[in-house]
């Protein structure tokens, strides 16, 4: 007798895994939705990445311009002979270098002097100052709806006047 049960409970556990032959549409949907919100987290960091490395190819662009072109404004200053008076009135004379014929306010030309070129964004302004300050403001690339997080300056000064 005790043969008898043994095989009907081999025969019903046989049985209970016969009647579950495959997932359920709803099990189906369930793994399809958890995998559509990994595959979206993964395509946002590739996004996210994507959008770092361009606001770094920009800066790396703007520096590289701005620094090949203080270089150039270091080896060829113009020369002004400057006055001043020291603590007994007396007069000294020196030799000072002036940057003023680099000067310019307007983007364009000082864009065209550097030679930038960005990617997708766009150069909001361009300054050579007498002193030989240049200073360089860009945005328009970054996802984000914060403007003042999407702008970028650069600055550096060839000397002293």
């Amino acid at each position: 007798m005790s043969q008898h049960n043994i095989k009907k409970t081999q025969y019903n556990s046989l049985y209970a895994y016969q009647t579950q032959q495959g997932t359920t549409i709803i099990e189906a949907v369930v793994a399809i939705f958890v995998l559509s919100f990994g595959v979206l987290a993964l395509m946002l960091a590739q996004i996210t990445a994507v959008n770092t490395t361009i606001n770094s190819a920009n800066q790396s662009e703007v520096t590289r311009a701005v620094q090949n072109y203080v270089e150039k404004m270091r080896s060829q200053p113009g020369l002004t002979i400057r006055e001043t008076t020291d603590s007994k009135n007396v007069k000294i004379r020196y030799i000072a270098k002036d940057y003023s014929h680099y000067a310019t306010n307007n983007t364009a030309t000082c864009s065209n002097k550097l030679g930038i070129h960005l990617v997708n964004a766009s150069l909001n302004s361009c300054t050579i100052n007498a002193n030989g300050e240049i200073t360089v403001t860009w945005g328009g690339q970054s996802l984000s709806n914060d403007v003042s997080d999407d702008e970028f300056s650069y600055s550096l000064t060839a000397g002293q006047s």
